[in-house]
């Protein structure tokens, strides 16, 4: 029988609690400090390459997730990264690296651009933050801590838009490209539909008890510190620039 929690009934009590965090992501000061700005060409650069390494730091937090994870959650993992990691040649898709290098090219971008710049330094703290919580944390929180982006990257769960999506609008605003030609945010928008529904499985499967949800809980609210430090630092940059 399952435990009550403060968010109310069982798991669907603390997935309501998850939903209303990544939601609530969007009203803190950096994210909307984020979407405030307004992009030139060098901001939109600059954030373009920065992403590209988000998106690997990501791939590494995915693969020490699977690695403790129950066989169950390895195979969820591995349904969401298989196509990040490969791409899905059946559909003409390429890895998730492969397309934030090819967007570049509408920012006036080469590939040698992205191995050129390297990460915000506070960047690389963020990504080290990220992978503490994926390979040293108990398996339960370090499976919140990467879902609960993709979470906060659906535009089924986030009201108003996910991130890729309002990113990708205000530059369609600020640089007049349209938010389909923008590759990399415009499979994310589609993509993290999915991949939102994640931590969902997990934990109707694997958290029937109050300290099983408390820890995604945890894992989650963890993460998304770390995510608004992440943001900030990617406004300043941005901010610095013309």
């Amino acid at each position: 029988m399952e435990t009550q929690t403060a968010a109310g009934n069982g798991v669907e009590g603390v997935w309501h609690e998850l939903v209303e965090l990544v939601n609530g992501q969007f009203e803190t000061p950096p994210f909307r400090r984020l979407l405030g700005v307004r992009f030139t060409q060098a901001r939109a650069q600059a954030l373009s390459i920065q992403m590209k390494h988000y998106v690997a730091n990501r791939r590494d937090c995915w693969g020490f997730v699977a690695g403790a994870s129950p066989l169950s959650v390895k195979r969820l993992v591995w349904e969401h990264e298989g196509e990040e990691l490969m791409g899905d040649k059946t559909a003409g898709k390429v890895d998730h690296i492969t397309l934030a290098v090819r967007e570049g090219k509408i920012f006036g971008l080469d590939p040698e651009d992205f191995e050129r710049v390297r990460p915000l330094d506070a960047a690389t703290a963020c990504f080290y933050a990220w992978i503490h919580l994926a390979k040293d944390r108990p398996w339960r929180e370090a499976v919140a801590a990467s879902a609960v982006l993709e979470m906060r990257n659906s535009d089924e769960l986030v009201r108003g838009g996910s991130l890729s999506y309002r990113v990708g609008k205000n530059l369609e605003r600020d640089l007049g490209i349209p938010l389909k030609h923008q590759i990399n945010n415009a499979e994310h928008v589609t993509a993290d539909i999915e991949h939102g529904q994640l931590l969902l499985a997990v934990a109707r499967e694997h958290c029937h008890t109050q300290e099983d949800q408390q820890a995604l809980l945890r894992g989650a609210r963890e993460s998304l510190v770390i995510d608004r430090a992440y943001r900030e630092q990617l406004v300043n940059m941005m901010e610095a620039l013309d």
